[in-house]
């Protein structure tokens, strides 16, 4: 698959604030508009956390009050880590309306088997705009009731934009600021 790769001149985030200095891309593929664009930024999200990580890694997102207890069930099968980001949305159920607290989980992957199960698990997350982040090292903290990473400790960050149609490249790596070189990255996607 082709890809675009569009540098963000003023990178700001949505999901995480990030400190220290970086660049950000978007990259997404070029699809027909007919097909499925979530499984493209899977693929691309998968494809470059296999390039540019060493196992173990971790994906960070956030999801909803009601799917706590399915996420953490999950423990037998990757190590999860769950916090509370201090975040509550305005929900109903039956009827009622009350704030819902907003779930944050930190999963660790070990192989490309459990990043493939930890995405079609939970992929759907990105898409429906709740934060999923992958990164080398388990730095997000939350501070503010608002995730935080330090670029200091991470030289690339993954994230899903907006609805999951691209990904968000951010780096303070010197040689993946080049786009030829982070092209690289994508190649036979």
């Amino acid at each position: 698959m082709d890809i675009e790769v569009l540098r963000n001149v003023e990178p700001d985030q949505d999901w995480v604030n990030l400190h220290g200095e970086y660049d950000q891309f978007h990259v997404y593929g070029d699809y027909d508009l007919h097909e499925d664009y979530v499984e493209y930024t899977a693929a691309l999200m998968q494809k470059a956390a296999i390039t540019c990580f060493a196992f173990p890694f971790y994906i960070h997102f956030e999801g909803y009050e009601d799917e706590i207890d399915s996420i953490v069930l999950h423990q037998r099968d990757f190590p999860i880590y769950y916090q509370n980001s201090g975040r509550t949305v305005l929900t109903t159920s039956d009827g009622k309306t009350y704030h819902a607290e907003i779930p944050s989980f930190t999963v660790k992957i070990i192989n490309e088997d459990s990043l493939q199960k930890a995405f079609a698990e939970w992929f759907h997350l990105a898409m429906e705009n709740c934060m999923w982040i992958v990164t080398q090292s388990n730095d997000l903290y939350y501070k503010n009731q608002f995730a935080h990473i330090d670029m200091e400790q991470q030289s690339i960050i993954l994230l899903a934009d907006h609805d999951a149609h691209s990904v968000s490249f951010i780096t303070n790596d010197p040689s993946y600021r080049k786009e030829d070189y982070l092209r690289l990255v994508f190649e036979d996607v």
